[in-house]
């Protein structure tokens, strides 16, 4: 059923018929399906949300593309798409993606992630169409950001987290999508002077931090940090310079964070926890919040991957 309905939907335009909203339909159907969801429900999600798509109008790659040269221009995302699908044809979606990744991460912040939440959906669920929707929106979408400088020896994470957030603490970040403020930020001054890295980096290590940036904030530009880090983690097999990738997806998450005018924090409440058995996740299953589907799933692999709390109380702060 759900490869099924995964055919249908790519039919259809990666962006729906509201201006400035992203199709999230196939993800929250993979999502749906791996929490548990039966074709049953899976159906009854597809026609809920189906009357949003609008359809797709494919194009033939024409003598002035260029794949690098294009990158960012949104009406070239049905060429990218035709590109991409050609490639996958001939090569298989293993050796395509591992072609073209490495650039492609460097503007991972296209759609606020959604291209690379597609892609990286496609890769799990193994559907080379998924994948060449994901490059496609990646390429199409493209958001360049500046690589980090490496931060002094006593700045971790944390404190540059904080350190930008003092920094941009006055700003005004304006915009109709979280897209258009994340491009007002790497527009800023200000930011070139806070973009820093550790030297040393795990992706574990951004796991961790968004995951309780997002308990202390519930914010839902902080949520698709949490979202993308998951992504990430699906790609990273496929990335032949990682620590290069790790750096431009760091910028982009920074960017995000930064975005938020006026982020507001309180305390994580203590709570017993839960084992991941214990968490009935059947609310979320019937959910119709394609966001929130999406969130509880990306937690519950992440759990299951690093074993980190703070997860869980993701979880059971949604039920």
């Amino acid at each position: 059923m759900l490869n099924t309905l995964l055919q249908r939907i790519q039919a259809y335009d990666i962006d729906i018929k509201s201006v400035g909203f992203t199709n999230h339909l196939p993800m929250v159907l993979i999502a749906l399906n791996r929490l548990g969801a039966d074709d049953s429900g899976l159906q009854a999600y597809f026609d809920f949300y189906a009357k949003n798509l609008k359809s797709l109008h494919l194009q033939p790659i024409n003598e002035d593309f260029d794949w690098q040269g294009c990158l960012g221009e949104n009406d070239k995302f049905p060429i990218y798409l035709t590109f991409y699908t050609s490639q996958i044809d001939q090569w298989g979606w293993q050796s395509v993606l591992c072609q073209y990744i490495d650039v492609l991460i460097q503007g991972c912040a296209a759609s606020a992630f959604h291209g690379l939440i597609r892609l990286s959906y496609g890769v799990l669920q193994q559907n080379a169409t998924e994948v060449a929707f994901g490059l496609a929106h990646l390429s199409s979408h493209y958001l360049s950001v500046p690589q980090p400088r490496i931060a002094v020896p006593e700045q971790d994470l944390k404190h540059i987290i904080e350190h930008a957030l003092s920094v941009f603490e006055n700003q005004t970040i304006t915009g109709d999508s979280i897209s258009d403020k994340m491009m007002v930020v790497t527009d800023n001054a200000q930011f070139a002077i806070i973009n820093v890295i550790p030297s040393e980096r795990r992706l574990a290590d951004f796991s961790q931090l968004f995951a309780e940036l997002y308990l202390r904030t519930k914010d839902f530009t902080v949520l698709h940090a949490v979202t993308s880090c998951h992504d990430m983690r699906l790609i990273y097999p496929y990335l032949n310079d990682p620590d290069m990738a790790l750096k431009y997806y760091w910028s982009a998450a920074l960017v995000a964070i930064l975005s938020v005018e006026d982020l507001k924090f309180s305390e994580i409440t203590e709570c017993e926890i839960s084992t991941l058995n214990e968490l009935d996740l059947t609310d979320i299953i019937s959910s119709n919040e394609d966001h929130l589907i999406k969130l509880v799933f990306t937690a519950v692999e992440q759990y299951k991957h690093y074993g980190d709390n703070s997860y869980l109380k993701i979880i059971q702060s949604k039920l």
